[in-house]
């Protein structure tokens, strides 16, 4: 008996948990966007009487992924959230989290959304990941714009 792994000859089965979706990742822990998107997905799933498997089928994603949104232990990219939006037929925005600021934020535009996922819908894998790792750490470590007027000034 060989200790040694075998080398599978077929390809290997979709698992989001190897495989997750390229505008997708692990949150580091459970923050109230990951909460918010999962429970509103959630309702909005259970409000038109779906079942994660319907709303996996819609999405065209594993019944799992879905289920793994909903508990926040996946976070969607845009694509992704279009594609759930799309099967819900709602706005984006309305699995999102709102607005903390109250001013006319650009995302709060639909057409906001619809462009970044056409943009995103043009980018490979890597350069998926490249701007979600931006993203994140930009969400995680806000900046301060005072320095611009010190900037203007000089």
């Amino acid at each position: 008996m060989s200790l040694v792994p075998q080398r599978s000859s077929g390809p290997v089965p979709f698992s989001p948990d190897r495989n997750p979706q390229p505008d997708s990742f692990q949150p580091r822990g459970k923050t109230t966007r990951e909460l918010t998107i999962g429970r509103k997905l959630r309702e909005l799933r259970e409000q038109r009487h779906l079942t994660q498997q319907d709303m996996a089928v819609r999405a065209g994603v594993p019944r799992t992924y879905i289920s793994r949104i909903e508990n926040a232990r996946l976070l969607p990219g845009p694509l992704m959230l279009g594609r759930i939006a799309s099967a819900l037929e709602v706005a984006i925005l309305e699995l999102l989290p709102q607005n903390k600021n109250g001013h006319g934020h650009p995302a709060e535009e639909p057409a906001f959304w619809n462009e970044l996922v056409e943009n995103f819908s043009l980018l490979g894998p890597e350069e998926v990941s490249r701007v979600m790792f931006l993203a994140r750490t930009m969400a995680e470590q806000p900046v301060s714009h005072d320095f611009v007027p010190a900037l203007v000034a000089s």
